[in-house]
């Protein structure tokens, strides 16, 4: 059984954006060989801004020294109040006769609702529709009727929802990333670093 994660599938479809440059293949291989790098300015921010409203929501005192980050993290911290944080699933699934193991973990969870928090640099409305996030976590959390998108830009506070039926099933991905790992000779690079133990 091999592991398959959001963060790998979506490393994968940037590099082959018919508009990618060679940086992005570059960082698919990394991640493919599940080398670790070390976070960018841009990664810690979001997980700065995620630990204050997980902080905000179990009601331990946190201060963010920008004052919009304040209000959307209160924002934020309001919507997912009750809801379950950090929320680890793992689906088994047959594909073409290779058996994945799909896993995530869900940023929060609250009546059927999966709610995940963004901190992008910039944002425009759509930016996550062609996201493999959605489509592996509706497959994870099955019981889910809805997948959103918390997002602050450092500005403003954006929603993107998405229901089932608004996506490509992530079992059509998850066959195109293995045609596409044969083609290019590495599906036994995936099998080696990706084999469940």
């Amino acid at each position: 059984m091999y592991r398959m994660t959001h963060t790998l599938l979506e490393s994968w479809r940037r590099a082959t954006d018919p508009e990618a440059d060679e940086t992005a293949f570059a960082s698919f291989l990394d991640v493919l060989e599940r080398k670790k790098k070390p976070k960018s300015a841009a990664m810690k921010t979001g997980i700065e801004f995620e630990s204050a409203v997980n902080q905000y929501i179990k009601n331990e005192p946190v201060i963010l020294e920008d004052e919009k980050a304040m209000k959307a993290m209160v924002q934020f911290g309001n919507r997912l109040r009750g809801a379950q944080l950090q929320v680890r699933a793992e689906t088994p699934v047959e594909i073409d006769r290779i058996p994945f193991l799909l896993v995530g973990v869900a940023d929060a969870l609250h009546a059927g609702i999966i709610s995940d928090i963004k901190r992008p640099l910039r944002y425009e409305y759509g930016k996550y529709f062609d996201s493999t996030q959605h489509p592996m976590y509706m497959e994870l959390f099955p019981e889910a009727l809805r997948f959103d998108y918390l997002i602050f830009d450092g500005a403003y506070c954006y929603r993107e929802q998405y229901r089932r039926g608004d996506f490509q099933p992530i079992h059509d991905t998850i066959r195109a990333f293995a045609l596409y790992l044969n083609d290019a000779d590495l599906m036994d690079t995936y099998k080696k670093f990706w084999e469940e133990k």
